[in-house]
């Protein structure tokens, strides 16, 4: 039978990882206010976290933003995170929470002539690509048809008074920028032109990241030039964990690209998953970097379940050996058995 577990033990689970929260606001009092880097994987209260340093910068910076017209920016994913985190927040006017490209138009929007000469530089530059990529009868008729419809967008272009973009939309109109190019021209403003840098700076003395595995890897390496500019003026936080990244379009290698100076706190905790499941993902985490997360001493031993459905010509993998097949085949692994990896291109079971 299981040793009960004492009370002590839980609540020295929910208290592992205070530190992390202490290092955040150390770095807001320092002078001039450090960046950072906080690593939270899966479980760990990434979201606790950030809405606990929001709420301290409330504390302790509102008087001052609101007396110079300041804002503390914070960069979420999806509209669904900016609702949650806006309503944990009570809605106070001194955090602007917003998705990637709602805080890029909100910052290029009014800089209409410059928008106007990268769109026309841009379009100048896909058509001279496409002429320089095609050959052949078949890619000729199909290049001219694509240079025909760019070059129409140009000649539309000199007729639009005012760029628009919705955030939310599809961005159909002659008029309008797509999601693509909001990101790209932010990004380009951001790291080339000064004023861009001043405003940003000025407007947004803390620019807060969630999910920064997922952030577009053109606004991170925008980002961090500013920050080694102006980074005595300036202080970004990175909220994430590298090895959640879900879209391929994010920074790759972003720990790598942390300054040196930044400070990296680190969670350990993995408050949400069962006791096997934390075991698993060290596992296989471990063949890529040294982040281990430690499971709750109150969490259940659950179990995984792992499916596996492939095709390879010759080999089956059933229940711990290999016999020739030419048929697809679905591989059902629970807890009673043991996990193994397929190396199939030599027919070889490892198990682990």
């Amino acid at each position: 039978m299981a040793e009960p577990i004492k009370s002590s033990q839980v609540i020295s689970d929910d208290h592992v990882d205070d530190h992390v929260d202490d290092e955040i606001r150390n770095c807001f009092m320092s002078e001039p206010p450090k960046s950072f880097f906080m690593f939270a994987s899966a479980g760990s209260g990434k979201t606790r976290s950030l809405i606990n340093t929001l709420e301290f910068l409330s504390a302790e910076k509102s008087e001052y933003l609101a007396e110079h017209g300041k804002k503390i920016a914070i960069i979420t994913y999806t509209n669904a995170a900016c609702d949650e985190i806006s309503r944990r927040l009570q809605y106070k006017p001194i955090f602007h929470v917003s998705t990637i490209h709602s805080f890029l138009w909100d910052l290029i929007k009014n800089f209409q002539v410059d928008i106007r000469r990268w769109v026309e530089e841009s379009i100048q530059g896909e058509i001279s690509e496409i002429q320089s990529k095609q050959s052949g009868r078949s890619a000729t008729h199909s290049r001219d048809e694509k240079i025909q419809k760019k070059k129409e967008r140009l000649e539309k272009i000199k007729n639009i008074k005012r760029f628009s973009y919705n955030p939310n939309g599809d961005n159909v109109g002659i008029d309008s920028l797509s999601h693509e190019e909001v990101i790209k021209i932010g990004a380009e403003f951001i790291s080339t032109e000064e004023t861009m840098k001043k405003i940003l700076v000025n407007k947004y003395p803390v620019l807060l990241i969630d999910e920064s595995q997922d952030t577009k890897k053109e606004l991170i390496d925008a980002l961090l030039i500013v920050y080694k500019e102006k980074k005595d003026q300036w202080a970004i936080g990175m909220f994430g964990d590298t090895m959640q990244k879900i879209y391929q379009d994010g920074k790759d290698r972003l720990e790598e690209a942390i300054p040196s100076d930044w400070v990296r706190p680190v969670k350990v905790m993995n408050h949400r998953s069962s006791k096997r499941v934390v075991t698993l993902a060290n596992s296989i985490r471990k063949l890529s970097d040294d982040k281990m997360q430690r499971s709750r001493s109150d969490a259940a031993e659950g179990f995984v379940r792992l499916f596996l459905r492939f095709l390879y010509k010759g080999i089956i993998i059933k229940h711990n050996k290999t016999e020739p097949t030419y048929t697809k085949t679905s591989l059902f692994l629970c807890e009673k058995r043991r996990f193994f990896m397929a190396r199939t291109e030599k027919g070889v079971v490892t198990t682990i």
